[in-house]
């Protein structure tokens, strides 16, 4: 493939954080001033402005990891006031006319910042050796972040490494012209050599800024994690991987790194609250802050207008809440602070927790009824409820990208697939979701039944992180098939192997491909 897409020609960098550590949204300079790129502190706003714009596309990176995982509704929602969105990609009914996602995620716009500031930020002759070098473990750590996603969505992408449009003045056509990787390998290769990069940057520090709401090394090694251990179990080009053991002990020796700088919260909901930013379960997480940016999840939850007083309890008595001064009509005192329900989980998914001890179902989820109860059962996301602001609630809780039990249950898929026991790491986890309620303990077994088992509790603990379609791309039955094809999983939209197994990566919209005949379609898709 040539031609991208249209560059965005103008980025506004991030001037820096405050004493609170706030994000300023007030614009710095842009990227062809001849007064940027001139001192420490503009280099630091420019990051500052990477990690805004990382930020920006946390919905992006959501609708490629989480929207195909079976285990969201389509239809109406719960309220019968709205109609709930991408039904075609959570029906997995992807097609060329309709990919759900287009123009490469819009992510390369993101992608030529970086590009820009690695360019910059390596012939800088201001900077100490010491700050050069971090900026470098940042920069390209996000950069394999970026390409990573791309990888897992579309095999095959360009490799942009170079800001030739933003550094070429004036610049010619072909500085916009890219040709697609040759291979799905060479793609992986490239996010590996970036993991390399970023880590022989850093050069083994591990100080972390703004309560981990900036890229570290610890981030860096949780990605390397991720990237060897799909190396390792998934299928390139067609080919099943050539190295598993080397990948696998590469995989497992980042994640134990990772391990080493981050602990669990003793409560599950705390990891999650906007008064416990930056805790020591998070390695890095999307920063929103309260009057600077707020997530998605207004989507997810009622609205205030909604007719919540016509609903009740699994019990069948009128909705009570532990929201101080929630009402039956605003049960989880959303206050003004609900959009509508857009987006809206499948109440099996909750079933799949122990309802009356496992502390996570209600804090994931709030779960309300119509009678009769047994026929009309819904969820609205819970967990990123936010915080009230005055009067109103704001969905402002931090979107965690790696975290504690994350990197304990990727561990313990490393160790299955090693041949070895992974029952500590999910009792671990299973336990804290407990909290003082004793957790049914897991015991070790037959690699798919303990392939399953991590499956089902990364599913309980990281609903909504963005985990759940890359795993079931990733995680295998005994056959070595993805879950993907399991058509005995309880989800709905599951590929079927035999007629649906192109699906596995997401077709390129025919806008992207118009701009350049040359591009070819992701095999398997039908011009329709």
């Amino acid at each position: 493939m040539k031609k991208i897409f249209n560059v965005l020609m103008l980025f506004i960098w991030i001037s820096t954080f405050n004493a609170c550590n706030k994000l300023d949204l007030g614009p710095e300079d842009f990227y062809a001033s001849g007064n940027f790129w001139k001192t420490t502190a503009q280099v630091d706003g420019a990051m500052i402005g990477i990690h805004s714009q990382l930020r920006g596309n946390q919905f992006t990176f959501f609708t490629l990891s989480e929207l195909r995982g079976g285990h969201f509704k389509d239809g109406t929602g719960a309220t019968g006031t709205s109609s709930l969105n991408s039904v075609q990609v959570i029906r997995q009914d992807i097609r060329e006319s309709a990919p759900g996602i287009s123009n490469w995620g819009g992510l390369y716009g993101a992608i030529f910042q970086v590009n820009l500031f690695i360019y910059q930020v390596e012939s800088a002759t201001y900077l100490s050796d010491t700050d050069k070098k971090y900026y470098l473990g940042q920069a390209y750590g996000i950069r394999a972040f970026y390409y990573f996603h791309l990888f897992r969505t579309y095999g095959r992408v360009p490799l942009a490494t170079e800001p030739k449009v933003m550094i070429n003045a004036p610049a010619s056509a072909a500085d916009a012209y890219l040709a697609r990787s040759a291979t799905e390998k060479e793609t992986l290769d490239f996010i590996k050599s970036d993991i390399d990069k970023s880590v022989t940057n850093f050069n083994g520090d591990y100080t972390i800024r703004f309560q981990k709401a900036q890229w570290s090394l610890a981030a860096t090694q949780m990605l390397k994690a991720e990237v060897y251990l799909w190396s390792a179990k998934v299928k390139t080009d067609g080919a099943n991987p050539a190295n598993t053991t080397a990948d696998l002990t590469t995989a497992r020796a980042a994640v134990e790194d990772a391990l080493t700088r981050c602990s669990k919260q003793n409560n599950f909901a705390d990891v999650f609250k906007y008064s416990n930013k930056g805790n020591n379960e998070i390695i890095f997480a999307l920063r929103y802050q309260v009057g600077e940016a707020t997530n998605s999840f207004g989507q997810f939850i009622y609205a205030q207008t909604d007719p919540m007083a016509s609903f009740v309890t699994a019990g069948g008595q009128p909705l009570t809440s532990d929201q101080a001064g929630a009402s039956a009509s605003d049960p989880l005192k959303i206050a003004g602070g609900g959009a509508i329900i857009r987006y809206e989980y499948r109440y099996d998914l909750f079933a799949k927790y122990d309802t009356a001890s496992d502390m996570r179902a209600r804090s994931t989820f709030f779960d309300f009824y119509k009678n009769p109860v047994a026929n009309n059962k819904f969820v609205n996301l819970r967990k990123f409820l936010g915080t009230m602001d005055g009067t109103n609630r704001s969905f402002a809780d931090d979107y965690p990208i790696y975290r504690w039990a994350d990197a304990m249950l990727i561990l313990a898929e490393i160790k299955n697939k090693q041949g070895q026991d992974p029952s500590v790491e999910i009792n671990a986890v299973r336990q804290r979701g407990y909290g003082i309620n004793a957790a049914p303990v897991y015991t070790n077994g037959s690699f798919e039944q303990n392939e399953l088992a991590i499956f089902d509790e990364r599913g309980k603990e990281l609903t909504a992180e963005g985990s759940r379609w890359y795993d079931l791309r990733r995680m295998q039955s005994a056959n070595g098939d993805p879950l993907a094809f399991r058509k005995d999983l309880p989800l709905t939209g599951v590929l079927d192997k035999a007629t649906e197994a192109y699906k596995l990566l997401w077709p390129i919209d025919r806008s992207t491909m118009a701009q350049d005949p040359t591009i070819e379609q992701n095999p398997g898709y039908p011009g329709t």
